[in-house]
């Protein structure tokens, strides 16, 4: 009997090995997408039930029979609208700036750099020194942030549309617009304490406008799943899209428009938030990696995730007084996104 070792066995083992590692790595990300999922509905049970008043999760078959209980009308009128909003607000932030970051190729870059906060704080503004109720103040910030969006992507040029230029062109308004807001904010003493609230995010209760908004938000995400596969082409260098496809700079222009309108969705929603649009995209990367369509799935629910919590935090760290959601996001979510650097920094995105 010969005794040796099988060429076949010794060619063979690379690629077991290699299946073995595959498995391994797709079972960690499903570990990893599964405790986001968790977190995401403990932050979703925290907004909507608890607070100074706990509510029970029976309360919910009170909505179906439309009875007057207290429970009830707090869940459907406070609890409730807070949550969605949150959920759009977070959601529409974090999905543009992975958008705005894939297409650009710039790990600084944010959704606001379309104009977005400028318009939505310019049209806040002006509809408190108006002094019009404020019901209405998330329907100016949305047509505010839409308006002055417009006018960045249509300066950039969209027959010979340059992200460098879109960036450069929306800084430069953020700037300006920026400072004719601060200049009424100074001259209008009366209301200043309220613009400073409202333009650190807040998010109401309002049902005016959630019908509208959820519309508007489905359709938005419907439209981003479509355009979440143009993303790895669209990752390649400038010059490679451009050879492979005359198309390009549509879904350059598509994306950027579509960026737009989700965080003024967004501002509508909630307000001006800071952090979720440029952090949450690269925390992101930093735990699922750079599979994109994975990556949508991990914006969707860090983003929910993070505006849902730091909300609840908001009203019930300093109850009956509510902390503006912006300062808490930002000072909850940069130690956070620092830690995750500090662990995980060689995988960090640049």
């Amino acid at each position: 009997m010969k005794i040796g070792f099988s060429s076949k066995l010794s060619t063979e083992e690379p690629y077991c090995f290699k299946f073995n590692v595959f498995h391994m790595k797709k079972h960690a990300k499903t570990i990893i997408i599964a405790l986001v999922v968790i977190i995401f509905l403990a932050s979703l049970y925290l907004e909507v039930f608890c607070g100074h008043i706990n509510l029970q999760i029976s309360d919910i078959m009170g909505l179906f029979s439309k009875s007057e209980d207290l429970n009830t009308q707090l869940l459907s009128i406070i609890r409730l609208p807070k949550a969605v909003k949150a959920i759009i607000a977070g959601t529409g932030l974090a999905v543009s700036g992975m958008f705005l970051q894939t297409v650009t190729k710039n790990p600084l870059v944010e959704p606001y750099f379309t104009g977005v906060s400028s318009g939505a704080g310019l049209a806040l503004v002006l509809a408190i020194t108006a002094g019009l109720p404020p019901v209405y103040y998330s329907v100016a910030a949305f047509f505010g942030a839409i308006l002055i969006s417009l006018i960045v992507i249509s300066l950039t040029g969209l027959r010979k549309f340059s992200l460098v230029k879109l960036i450069l062109i929306g800084l430069s308004i953020n700037i300006f617009v920026s400072a004719v807001v601060s200049s009424l904010t100074l001259l209008d003493s009366e209301h200043t304490r309220s613009i400073v609230m409202v333009l650190t995010g807040n998010i109401s209760s309002s049902l005016l406008i959630m019908k509208p908004l959820v519309i508007l938000f489905t359709l938005g995400m419907i439209i981003c799943i479509f355009m979440v596969p143009k993303l790895n082409f669209l990752v390649l260098d400038g010059n490679i899209v451009t050879a492979l496809s005359s198309r390009a700079h549509i879904y350059f222009i598509i994306i950027v428009i579509l960026s737009s309108f989700m965080a003024s969705l967004s501002v509508c929603a909630a307000g001006i938030l800071g952090f979720v649009g440029i952090i949450i995209p690269h925390l992101s990367r930093l735990i699922i990696g750079q599979n994109f369509k994975l990556l949508f799935l991990m914006n969707v629910l860090l983003g929910s995730t993070i505006v849902l919590f730091c909300d609840y935090v908001s009203r019930t760290l300093l109850y009956p007084t509510e902390l503006p959601l912006g300062l808490v996001i930002s000072m909850i979510g940069a130690p956070i996104f620092i830690a995750f650097i500090v662990i995980r920094g060689s995988q960090f995105y640049a």
